[in-house]
């Protein structure tokens, strides 16, 4: 069951339970819990956040108070009721080609790079959207890819992305890739025409598909970025995570930068988001645009 889909979770009003506001000493409790599980550092302001982004889970399970719900998901029968939390607090703002310098800079310098290096490192790429969302970055990446780097490598499987996320509400849409035509108004008309096809979603309803040319290149996996181990078997030769380690607390910034360049082949880009500015990386060095190069 997910939260985006929760339409059947709640069907009448006269059903809702009322929900009580999180005391401060409720709050405190899934602060601390997002910051174990998730490493998201949340200051006092963030408690209405937790109110107005949670209460329909309490309103689903009949539950009053946020101690009642920190209870029920702390108990070790209902340990997976949690994913309904992280997809709730968890932020998914995407959007195709947002900080479009970062693409830029590839199709002007990675990707030649890439495609002129006599090496066996570039004969199969591997890239890793980390934090995916809706899938936007991650189909940016591929559709990029694909017109820079042609059929040749792709019809093998020399290219292969990866797109993760703790959210499954947001990786179900990525999966399905529609967009609507809003959403894809940032990417350029000619990649429109060759890479999304109109598909009915309802009576007079449109949107634009990802063709399958470009799904079949992305994995959509979901998995924590704070976990000690992901289940990842390659190192990859780019690695995109934007936007992300501004809600984590510092230490877990720290915990997260290490884990990203330790999954990074030699040679390999780490892209972080165009704010995301002052870190200083073990055994990187800064290009430019918040985009460092393993030594």
């Amino acid at each position: 069951m997910l939260l985006d889909n929760s339409s059947d979770i709640v069907t009448t009003r006269a059903r809702l339970t009322k929900v009580n506001e999180p005391t401060d000493d409720e709050f405190r409790l899934f602060r601390d819990l997002v910051l174990k599980d998730l490493g998201m550092e949340w200051g006092d302001d963030k408690k209405y956040l937790l109110y107005a982004r949670v209460q329909r889970i309490l309103q689903a399970h009949q539950l009053e108070t946020f101690q009642s719900y920190y209870d029920y998901i702390e108990s070790t029968n209902n340990r997976n009721e949690r994913q309904l939390l992280y997809n709730a607090v968890t932020t998914t703002k995407s959007g195709f080609y947002r900080e479009k310098q970062h693409f830029k800079f590839l199709r002007e310098n990675v990707f030649p790079e890439m495609k002129n290096h006599n090496s066996k490192r570039y004969s199969k790429l591997r890239f890793w959207s980390a934090g995916c969302s809706s899938g936007e970055e991650t189909y940016t990446l591929a559709m990029e890819a694909h017109d820079f780097f042609g059929t040749a490598l792709i019809s093998n499987g020399g290219l292969r992305i990866l797109g993760s996320d703790v959210n499954t509400g947001v990786l179900e849409s990525a999966i399905r890739g529609g967009y609507t035509e809003e959403q894809i108004s940032t990417i350029p008309v000619s990649f429109q025409k060759r890479f999304l096809l109109p598909t009915a979603v309802g009576k007079n309803v449109f949107q634009r598909k990802v063709i399958d040319d470009i799904q079949n290149l992305i994995q959509f996996r979901q998995f924590n970025l704070m976990d000690n181990v992901y289940p990842i078997a390659t190192k990859f030769q780019l690695i995109f995570c934007r936007n992300l380690l501004y809600y984590l607390h510092p230490d877990k910034r720290e915990y997260l930068l290490q884990k990203l360049v330790d999954h990074l082949d030699e040679g390999g880009w780490l892209v972080l988001g165009i704010t995301e500015t002052g870190y200083k990386l073990d055994g990187m060095k800064k290009l430019a645009f918040s985009i460092y190069q393993k030594n």
